[in-house]
């Protein structure tokens, strides 16, 4: 079983000067907690929509407007989106398609994958895994966290730091 959300959307910069939306599928497979982050254009959900058609009867899919770049419609959009992904998996004709187009392996077919884009698999300190389509890179990194083993070496204790752990971590 499979819960998808569609987190939000983000306007990209083409090469070619055109730009264009992503939305931002989040993935959690209830069964192993598996957790996927899929990033998609709303040209390859209607692709999809497509062949689902071919297969069988879909629910309804977001249309395509002129204003595409309205924060209502995005919305709209990402809302119709979320419902239809989630309703279409749900059918047991088009699960394997859906789950195919999101670069997941469904549990009848985890010896061979079909898709080339295979998820980064990574482990969060947890021991969760987490599978994302694109890869990312920390910019910056710290060898400690300063806030929570702060330097010894002066004797003053560090109010700012104890009031913000307290203000966190205290209610």
């Amino acid at each position: 079983m499979y819960h998808v959300f569609i987190s939000g959307y983000r306007l990209v910069e083409a090469d070619h000067g055109k730009s264009f939306y992503v939305y931002t599928i989040e993935v959690t497979d209830t069964n192993t907690t598996a957790k996927y982050t899929i990033e998609r254009r709303y040209s390859a959900f209607n692709a999809l929509h497509r062949r689902l058609k071919k297969i069988n009867d879909t629910v309804a899919f977001p249309p395509k407007r002129v204003r595409n770049s309205q924060p209502k419609v995005l919305e709209q959009r990402r809302s119709g989106l979320e419902h239809y992904i989630t309703k279409m998996l749900q059918l047991s004709e088009t699960k394997q398609q859906v789950l195919e187009f999101l670069g997941i392996e469904s549990s009848k077919n985890s010896n061979a994958r079909t898709n080339s884009r295979r998820p980064e698999v990574k482990k969060d300190s947890n021991g969760i895994e987490s599978r994302s389509a694109i890869g990312h890179h920390p910019v910056i990194t710290f060898a400690y966290d300063p806030y929570v083993n702060p330097d010894n070496n002066s004797s003053l204790p560090n109010i700012v730091i104890q009031g913000v752990l307290d203000g966190i971590y205290n209610p």
